[in-house]
């Protein structure tokens, strides 16, 4: 059967296309194979290259290769402070819970104001005989976003610390704290490690009268992570 010249015009553009694809992929798969011998040659290259002291211990060396190692250094030290950080909250459970805080609390004027005034009885650190260096932290929950968190100064080397700082929340309806529960956590300010925890206090504000200021000693306990 005759195949007009349309149809021949149409067959041999297709042939063309395929081989063109053809193409490309064999090119694509003979780069990929020089690429990855010329990765070889050159690891094969730098291996040998750094066998000899008088290139591995220059100082270009040093100067290329000491910031990776620093970095590598900061990497291990935040897996470490990571490890802490999982022990200690595998930990919270059994630490010794012991202390009470003083806040006074009062809504005036658009904003509720959470005084922290004093920590009294709070343990000394764990594993030595130092007092804490302690700060508060506060939070209206809920809070998934923990822009409403607030904290103190830290007092240090003080079992009865006196922070005598206000922490304020601006809001000019009042409706919007009386639904939330206020979280008070009190924690012991380390350098080397994950902060400790020392306690906390959850209030629920829906059942206090704002309007006027309320101050009282709130016994510090267990962190209630419901």
């Amino acid at each position: 059967m005759a195949l007009s010249p349309a149809a021949l015009g149409l067959h041999h553009e297709s042939a063309i296309v395929g081989l063109r694809r053809n193409a490309i992929n064999i090119g694509r798969q003979e780069i990929k194979e020089v690429a990855h011998q010329r990765m070889l040659a050159i690891a094969s290259f730098l291996f040998h290259l750094f066998q000899d002291p008088s290139i591995s211990e220059s100082d270009l060396v040093y100067t290329f290769f000491q910031p990776i190692l620093r970095d590598q250094e900061e990497v291990d030290i935040q897996q470490e402070k990571l490890k802490h950080k999982n022990r200690n909250e595998n930990e919270v459970s059994s630490l010794r819970i012991q202390g009470e805080l003083q806040l006074s609390l009062e809504y005036h004027k658009g904003s509720f104001f959470v005084m922290v005034r004093h920590g009294k009885n709070l343990p000394k650190v764990a594993g030595s005989n130092e007092e804490p260096n302690t700060y508060v932290k506060a939070y209206l929950k809920p809070d998934h976003c923990k822009e409403t968190k607030r904290k103190t100064k830290v007092v240090r080397k003080n079992c009865h610390p006196s922070y005598m700082e206000t922490l304020e929340y601006r809001s000019e309806f009042l409706s919007r704290f009386k639904c939330k529960t206020l979280e008070v956590t009190v924690w012991n300010d380390d350098l080397f490690q994950e902060n400790q925890f020392l306690g906390c206090v959850c209030i629920p504000l829906e059942n206090l009268d704002l309007s006027r200021e309320t101050t009282r000693w709130y016994k510090l306990k267990q962190y209630n992570r419901g």
